[in-house]
């Protein structure tokens, strides 16, 4: 079956209360006290394995109500929900015991997804790395912050290896650095084929991570479809919605909850306005350094503006290159990689800056010097180590050879010599070489 989830009609009931003594007299009297409230409406959506899906909407849309559902935390009071695999739901705080430690909270959570206590040996270690809680692992969570929850609940859910990741908003809590891990683990799922729910206020995210949008709107569907359909008219939205004052949202809800979505078009109309407002989300201007692709997954893009046309990094890594332009959109930075000092021969393409560890890059001049090789060291192509860049991996044969310089650069604080040396352009560390 290539169907992982499928939600029809699905509808979620509460009842809002004015007080104490009102949710008490429903209990136990036959008159209906409270009013009804619709948290989801007849919800309809499939999800085919290896998709990866965006809920949208403003706060009070049901995104968070559905993620549970899905997850099976809380049930739907009309409806069915199919899922095909094991489901993780990861959301600050959701399933961890306030009382017990950090520890306590992963056997717990793992014994209640059937894993034996053999198993949770095996997972502990990992889990607790990829937390990076140290030694708060072994304090109670109540006096863990909201992202310390965050990466712990994280940790647990990606190392269970859940056929069906729900994300909600966990990456919107703690440091960029985590985010940035979690989302090149939350990658490597992609590549497996994982399906995965990814809730967030992020359009950002969405529209570098996911492949479809569904997007839910006063518990309802608004639409569901491609990222490259739905986004554009979700922006659109966004931008009238939030010029609305609290009056005029009143009367919106009201509007949609009676009447649907058949009236309001002209809220998700997109125009030259709104496509020039996404335009001036990007901007690109040229620089110097000089970079190497960090560790982990990661992607080379055509375009920071279609993050759907990308490629693997894994060819081009252990290797530095020319960084002659950096782009910022929609908040990320990204930097143009090249094999040589152009910003037009030699493109690698773009990549994330988050995925590139850089210098600056700066020439100091051209004048001629000469140096004698020390003997220690190595020589490489490019002014900054890397093993693809090697041309001589140990100078020891070259000991108290004149090495005449043509060019002087700064990479970072370092200071590198280019030179000819049995017959090939290359650059040493100035910590190789000595004065005459």
């Amino acid at each position: 079956m290539n169907k992982a989830i499928i939600a029809e009609n699905v509808s979620k009931k509460y009842k809002l209360y004015s007080g104490q003594k009102e949710r008490m007299l429903d209990l136990v009297t036959p008159k209906n006290y409270g009013d009804d409230f619709y948290a989801l409406r007849d919800v309809n959506f499939e999800a085919e394995k290896g998709d990866v899906v965006g809920f949208v909407g403003i706060n009070g849309s049901g995104k968070s109500t559905l993620s549970n559902i899905i997850a099976g935390i809380v049930p739907q009071t009309s409806g069915s929900v199919m899922t095909n695999g094991q489901v993780s739901l990861i959301a600050v705080s959701t399933g961890l015991k306030a009382e017990l430690t950090g520890r306590d909270n992963i056997e717990l959570k793992c014994l209640m997804l059937g894993f034996s206590k053999a198993e949770i040996r095996r997972l502990e270690p990992s889990i607790i790395e990829f937390s990076e809680l140290g030694n708060f692992i072994d304090q109670p969570v109540k006096s863990y912050s909201s992202g310390m929850k965050s990466r712990l609940g994280f940790a647990i859910s990606v190392n269970i290896n859940p056929d069906i990741l729900i994300i909600d908003e966990a990456l919107s809590v703690g440091d960029k650095a985590f985010s940035e891990k979690s989302l090149n683990k939350m990658k490597e799922f992609k590549e497996d084929g994982k399906t995965m729910i990814f809730v967030s206020h992020s359009i950002g995210q969405m529209k570098r991570f996911c492949e479809k949008i569904l997007w839910l709107e006063y518990g309802m569907v608004r639409d569901y479809g491609t990222v490259k359909e739905v986004i554009p008219k979700y922006e659109a939205f966004l931008q009238r919605f939030q010029k609305m004052d609290k009056k005029e949202r009143e009367s919106y809800r009201q509007k949609v909850l009676q009447h649907g979505f058949s009236n309001d078009s002209e809220l998700t109309k997109t125009s030259d306005d709104s496509v020039s407002e996404l335009e001036a989300n990007y901007k690109e201007s040229p620089i110097s350094r000089l970079g190497h692709i960090s560790a982990g997954v990661s992607q080379i893009y055509q375009n920071p503006r279609n993050l759907k046309e990308a490629r693997s990094s894994k060819q081009y890594k252990n290797k530095v290159y020319y960084i002659k332009k950096q782009a910022t959109y929609l908040d990320e930075m990204f930097y143009l990689l090249s094999e040589q000092q152009s910003a037009i021969n030699g493109i690698i393409g773009w990549m994330k800056a988050s995925d590139v560890s850089s210098h600056i890059y700066v020439e100091i001049d051209e004048d001629p010097k000469t140096f004698y090789i020390k003997g220690s060291g190595a020589a490489y192509d490019h002014p900054w180590g890397g093993k693809k860049n090697l041309v001589f991996s140990d100078l020891n044969a070259f000991t108290d050879n004149e090495f005449k310089v043509n060019k002087t650069a700064k990479v970072g604080k370092n200071v590198w010599y280019r030179g000819t040396l049995n017959g090939e352009e290359v650059w040493i560390h100035s910590n190789a070489l000595k004065s005459m």
